[in-house]
């Protein structure tokens, strides 16, 4: 099975990861970038990082197709939801938040049951597509987060 896409999503994610890690390096001078936003940003660049290369690995092994496509379902829907639940913890209410991002919080939430549900072993003729699903997802709210930091940038210098 050839995984090119999930190859050029990793390409994107490393491109995100190193970015967030170069603002992690000048933190003193961005300090007055919501810390919240910048872990959200590192945790699903990396993450889609992490899951766009997995497949490799994990179809390398001689396993069943569709056990494999569980597993990967599983682990990814369980760290999805992890980085969710850390994310939403942080703000204690969630009318905190401003409308786009509760927007995005809500519309994660099929994202993470599918792949889940994935792990359980159900939607599996679909499995290829739940995970592209995923990491489309995924790399799109790394890329929502990359452009909170550049408009907060942006604004604080005006």
């Amino acid at each position: 099975m050839e995984f090119e896409a999930f190859r050029v999503i990793a390409q994107i994610a490393a491109g995100l990861s190193g970015f967030v890690g170069i603002l992690l390096v000048l933190q003193d001078r961005l300090a007055r970038l919501p810390r919240r936003q910048m872990l959200g940003f590192l945790q699903s660049s990396i993450g889609t990082l992490a899951f766009a290369l997995l497949p490799d690995f994990v179809f390398s092994i001689p396993m069943e197709a569709a056990l494999g496509w569980q597993v990967l379902g599983g682990l990814f829907g369980a760290y999805h939801l992890f980085i969710y639940v850390f994310f939403l913890s942080g703000y204690g209410d969630f009318r905190k938040m401003p409308p786009i991002q509760i927007s995005v919080c809500l519309a994660s939430i099929p994202v993470i049951a599918a792949k889940l549900l994935l792990g359980f072993g159900l939607f599996l003729a679909y499995a290829p597509n739940i995970y592209h699903l995923g990491l489309l997802w995924t790399i799109g709210v790394s890329i929502f987060f990359f452009v909170q930091v550049i408009l907060n940038e942006a604004s604080n210098d005006a």
